[in-house]
């Protein structure tokens, strides 16, 4: 196959091909992802000019970068040329299969909790009542939703039923960006608030005076990555310390807890999945816990 490219095409590609993702992609991979990619490209026509062939801009990416970056920058930069291809602005694709065979080699490991049990969910919450009582709601919630931090972050009392009966969780607010936008598998989801959670609604809205649910101290919208750094990971790893919780999980697994505990209790996976905006392979690969103590039976 002929690999010639020049840093110059692979530049005037990407970026054809990045307008017309514009409208496709969210707005954050938008503003997040693709000024990377042109950012590494414009680097390479910068420093290494003499460059004209797909192996070579490959090897320059390993020894500039991870392979893991590599790796997914090849896949933008096929994805690119394969898209010029079909559109007839080129002839070929240089860098078809050249991302194939840097994938990562797997780590051997015992296993991975991914998710509190229902005694370190009290704990942690208690915690964060008695020491850090203003994050105490936005801990709670992301228990007993599932919701992701970006979700639980856009919501608006606009999205709540008068009545406290419902959520309509339809929007994320990535922290990195800023821009509201769709969930990030684009689905919706009308969650149905039992009475614990429409008692807990019930209390926040006496007290709130910001258009959103869980806003930030000052009213604004709430920075979970702050968050995560400054009040999760100190309290978790002092819990830890104190053998109330057995792993330093970040808060993201508030959500493998609510999955997990959800279907425990009975509720079909199909249910779990319109809850928590989730495919059901994607739950049962990335979500359910395993038990801390499996139990192997006299057979």
């Amino acid at each position: 196959m002929n690999r010639q490219v020049t840093p110059k095409q692979l530049y005037d590609t990407w970026l054809a091909y990045a307008e017309f993702r514009r409208p496709v992609v969210s707005p954050s991979t938008y503003v997040r992802d693709y000024p990377k990619v042109e950012k590494r490209i414009l680097t390479m026509m910068r420093t290494r000019q003499d460059l004209n062939d797909s192996h070579d801009m490959r090897e320059w990416l390993l020894t500039q970068f991870s392979v893991e970056t590599a790796r997914r920058t090849l896949q933008q930069w096929n994805a690119a040329f394969k898209w010029a291809v079909a559109m007839d602005k080129c002839p070929r694709n240089p860098f078809c299969g050249l991302a194939k065979y840097l994938n990562h080699r797997r780590q051997l490991t015992e296993g991975n909790y991914t998710a509190f049990t229902n005694d370190e969910r009290a704990e942690i919450i208690k915690a964060f009542e008695e020491k850090d009582p203003y994050y105490s709601n936005w801990v709670w919630f992301l228990f007993f939703t599932g919701c992701r931090p970006e979700e639980a972050s856009a919501l608006r009392w606009e999205n709540v039923a008068h009545d406290n009966s419902y959520i309509l969780i339809k929007e994320a607010r990535p922290i990195d960006t800023g821009l509201v936008q769709p969930t990030k598998t684009y689905q919706a989801t009308k969650f149905p608030c039992n009475a614990k959670m429409q008692a807990f609604l019930a209390q926040l809205r006496e007290t709130s005076d910001s258009r959103w649910v869980l806003p930030s101290i000052k009213g604004n919208h709430f920075d979970y990555r702050n968050f995560q750094t400054r009040h999760w990971r100190p309290l978790i790893a002092s819990l830890v310390c104190d053998r109330k919780v057995a792993f330093r999980l970040g808060q993201y697994h508030c959500r493998h807890t609510f999955i997990t505990e959800m279907l425990k209790a009975g509720v079909s996976d199909i249910d779990v999945s319109y809850l928590c905006r989730v495919s059901i392979p994607t739950i049962q690969r990335y979500y359910i816990s395993q038990s801390r103590q499996i139990q192997v039976p006299e057979i």
